[in-house]
């Protein structure tokens, strides 16, 4: 029992820790973005900013103990679903931008259309499972250590499997990005201009960026599918084991991680991060490389 009790404790600390960070890392996108004029401008960044607050919303729901109350534990297990898919499905979006902006040239006014139109229907299908969800799950919902989540074979298809579907698409696109990325670069390479050159080169650095959402979908989800798999079909949903922890730690960290890709790893994102801070005048920071506004992220 004490074991039982230190294992559950320790998980409930992993959980609430790293949905923090992750809410924090979110948060930091989110407010460069609401802060800065160039960020708003930027249709690229805005799509980070998108997904960044998706990213929160789950992160948050995952702080929030769905022992608290048999309602908010029903509520939880329903939003859950909903809020964990939107993320996937924005990553998705992205992915099929990024590859119609990078392979087949589309122009923005082009672009910014189809991700509307792609926007409401994500929001449309997460809805129709989360609902699907309710209809036939085998109970309402259950302690999943430390939030609530629907109990059903029917969420490993309609959710998981889902989730797995649009990572597994993003991941082709992205490889069809990266060789297309590639053949442009050895193209600048020849060119004389050499600030034609840097300028498009800063701008495909977004596409190279863009190109590791599939990783932080597997890093989020891979643990969680291992373990729902392993509980539906052989293990005791209540047992505290290794994968709870594990779990715990990855499922709610998508914001964080997106929050080291576009914010820690970018030179230009972290001086924007300084002027946040120290509320320095925007006017005053003199850069000695002008870069494309569509191009800086």
């Amino acid at each position: 029992m004490i074991s039982l009790l230190l294992a559950t404790r320790a998980d409930l600390i992993c959980a609430v820790t790293a949905a923090a960070l992750s809410v924090l890392g979110s948060g930091i996108i989110i407010l460069l973005n609401v802060r800065f004029k160039e960020y708003r401008n930027n249709f690229f960044r805005n799509l980070i900013f998108i997904l960044s607050i998706y990213d929160a919303i789950i992160s948050f729901s995952f702080m929030i103990p769905g022992s608290v109350g048999n309602a908010f534990c029903q509520f939880q297990g329903y939003f859950i679903v909903y809020s964990a898919l939107m993320p996937v499905y924005i990553s998705l979006c992205i992915a099929i931008i990024t590859y119609l902006n990078v392979v087949k040239r589309w122009t923005k006014n082009q672009l910014k259309t189809l991700f509307n139109k792609m926007h409401i229907t994500s929001h449309v299908v997460a809805l129709t499972i989360m609902f699907l969800s309710i209809s036939f799950a085998e109970s309402i919902s259950f302690p999943n250590t430390n939030w609530c989540f629907i109990k059903g074979q029917e969420m490993l298809g309609a959710f998981y499997i889902s989730i797995w579907i649009c990572t597994f698409l993003s991941f082709i696109l992205y490889l069809l990005i990266v060789k297309k990325i590639r053949e442009i670069y050895k193209e600048l390479n020849m060119l004389v201009d050499t600030s034609i050159k840097c300028r498009k080169k800063e701008h495909l650095k977004v596409q190279l960026r863009m190109s590791t959402i599939p990783l932080s979908l597997i890093f989020t989800w891979a643990i969680a599918s291992i373990r729902r798999t392993r509980e539906i079909f052989w293990e005791n949903p209540k047992q505290i084991n290794t994968l709870n922890i594990l779990q715990s730690l990855t499922n709610p960290m998508q914001g964080l991680f997106d929050c080291f890709v576009f914010v820690i790893f970018s030179s230009y994102s972290r001086k924007k991060v300084k002027e946040l801070i120290c509320c320095i005048n925007p006017e005053q920071e003199k850069y000695s490389t002008e870069v494309d506004s569509d191009s800086r992220l």
